[in-house]
């Protein structure tokens, strides 16, 4: 792939070279073949680095409960190749990969096998090892049962790694007024906050613990303090709830495990800014009713050598709700600083009018960057400046990263901002273009700054885009395609992480083999392989006698509008499934 790297090109030209001296390198994580993709989370100081795959190769199948607790072979055992050895766990690798395809499209159902779409590594560039979460190792498949969506989101030197995970899948067989004996299968909590120290993992636990209750962990500083957000309260509701269901008349005829489980099942994640949310009963976002009968809370706990927890703190609302409202409300701390301050977002109470790309004014939960010390939730930046906002991290040096949704032409598209706490100092860098939407996602203590921004001027609500740096000192805005090698395979389209060795972690767009679930490659009629769009994720190393190439820009190719010289892996998924149909286009 020829990439245009009009950054280096425009930077010759201005004399401006000595800002962006050391070009990188870049290293595929060890796991393309553990999974179709793999997507970068985060990476220390110590260069130890956490990635979320999709859809693993090979796991587990169990097939006594693929025959008797689903319709897989009434539905599909004619279009098997052999179902004969299918029944006897002897699978081709076009029967496995539609199975695990039916297995992964059954989470949601009440009985059958789980298998989780994403679980979390933690690796360097040459071994890896599963962060299981809340999963367990059985005798069943003498390894972890494959059925928990852990999310490694930030480690310490590897030896400290936080995140949240859902509950293990456990199996309860229950007998119902016909004789029959049903298979329930479910997770024994919803999202969960917890710490892995020493490859041992220890459950965060939120202020309410009703029915496990609802958390997540998401930055741990030096300090051991780990910041994130739990359930602190929930609605009467959910107490009706809990005694309907050890009531053997009012829960119906399902187990009490099963009637609780539907209580508490769903998860919510707040999007970035973005992304449209409300979170009223009218909403056009589905949020888990177990969520929306809580109140949120950013939270702290700290914790010793061990992974125990010492002491919780939690931080209020921006508001004082009326005692009758059962609004959900909340405030979410995303990352903290070895100072013990820490960020985020909070909901106002309030609404707002926001007109997104390709879409009318609608009204939106009004959502504002908070910081959290001394006990306080601190509201950052000016409402009227702003529509909504939103602090993803801040360094040592009391910098804080985020984004803003301001409008332009009356579309609204999310902005980056940095902000100082102590000296008040701020500035809202375009992107790679005056309309560029741009999406933060971590800041070290060098003050430099990484995430995405658009790289394509269109009206697409969703746009292709191109990891980028961001250095507050020489407020510079450079794509990080620029700095890698002009023949590189990979197309960088979002930045994740960025250590204090200028070492980041990002995910790459790449062409590998279309594959079974078994990880062997697809041959077509013509006996041949294919080649597929897929996100991996890769360590960019600084090289410290790097020159900038200046590389030649194809004819067909039109840059982006730059103002001077100067996901959500999620949101990556979309922008495979988008634009690389455009790019195809354009080439």
């Amino acid at each position: 792939m020829k990439r245009t790297q009009l950054a280096a090109a425009v930077l010759l030209a201005t004399g401006s070279v000595s800002a962006m001296a050391a070009t990188y390198s870049v290293t595929p994580l060890p796991l393309q073949d553990t999974a179709v993709n793999n997507f970068a989370r985060s990476i220390d100081n110590s260069g130890k680095m956490l990635t979320v795959v999709q859809r693993e190769f090979n796991p587990p199948v169990d097939v006594d409960q693929l025959e008797n607790d689903t319709t897989f072979f009434t539905q599909f055992g004619a279009a098997l190749e052999n179902e004969d050895d299918a029944l006897q766990g002897v699978f081709t690798d076009a029967d496995y990969t539609l199975i695990v395809n039916y297995l992964l499209s059954n989470v949601g159902a009440t009985q059958g096998q789980k298998l989780a779409e994403y679980r979390t590594y933690i690796t360097d560039t040459q071994d890896f090892s599963l962060v299981p979460g809340l999963d367990q190792v059985t005798d069943k498949f003498d390894d972890y049962t494959f059925s928990v969506e852990a999310t490694g989101r930030d480690s310490l030197n590897g030896d400290f790694i936080v995140g949240d995970s859902a509950g293990l899948v456990v199996l309860d067989p229950y007998e119902n007024e016909d004789g029959d004996t049903i298979n329930y299968t479910y997770a024994e909590s919803t999202q969960q906050a917890f710490v892995q120290v020493a490859g041992n993992t220890t459950k965060l636990p939120p202020v309410d613990d009703t029915l496990g209750g609802y958390a997540s962990a998401q930055s741990v500083n030096e300090n051991l303090q780990v910041a994130g957000y739990s359930s602190v309260s929930f609605l009467d509701v959910v107490n009706d709830a809990i005694e309907n269901c050890a009531d053997p008349e009012a829960r119906t005829d399902i187990s009490e495990g099963r009637c609780r489980s539907n209580v508490y099942s769903g998860s919510f994640v707040v999007p970035r800014i973005d992304t449209y949310f409300i979170n009223a009963s009218t909403r056009t976002r589905a949020l888990a009713s177990f969520v929306l009968a809580a109140e949120v809370n950013a939270t702290i706990w700290q914790l010793d050598a061990t992974g125990d927890v010492i002491s919780t703190q939690t931080f209020p609302l921006l508001f004082e709700r009326e005692e009758d409202d059962t609004n959900h409300y909340y405030s979410y701390a995303f990352s903290i600083n070895n100072q013990g301050i820490a960020v985020g977002e909070a909901l106002t109470g309030d609404r707002v009018s926001v007109t997104r790309p390709n879409s009318s004014a609608l009204l939106e939960s009004e959502r504002v960057a908070t910081v959290y010390r001394d006990g306080e939730t601190i509201e950052l930046l000016p409402r009227d400046e702003n529509i909504l906002s939103q602090a993803i991290d801040i360094n040592d040096n009391n910098w804080v990263a985020g984004a803003v949704l301001r409008s332009r032409s009356d579309i609204a598209r999310s902005r980056l901002f940095a902000y100082n706490l102590d000296t008040q100092e701020q500035y809202y860098p375009d992107g790679f273009f005056t309309s560029s939407g741009v999406t933060p996602n971590a800041i070290n203590n060098n003050n430099i700054i990484v995430g995405k921004a658009d790289s394509v001027i269109s009206n697409d609500s969703i746009r292709q885009t191109a990891a980028f740096m961001y250095n507050i000192e020489t407020q510079e805005f450079t794509d990080l395609n620029d700095l890698i090698a002009c023949d590189s395979d990979y197309e960088l389209v979002e930045a994740v992480d960025i250590n204090d060795n200028n070492e980041i972690i990002a995910n790459a767009r790449v062409k590998n083999t279309n594959r079974y679930a078994t990880g062997v490659d697809i041959i077509n009629s013509d006996g041949e392989t294919e080649l597929v769009d897929n996100i991996i994720a890769v360590k960019l190393s600084p090289l410290s006698n790097g020159n900038i190439e200046e590389c030649e820009i194809p004819d067909d190719e039109q840059p982006y509008e730059r103002q001077g010289a100067s996901m959500g892996w999620l949101s990556v998924l979309a922008l495979l499934g988008v634009t690389l149909m455009r790019r195809r286009i354009k080439k």
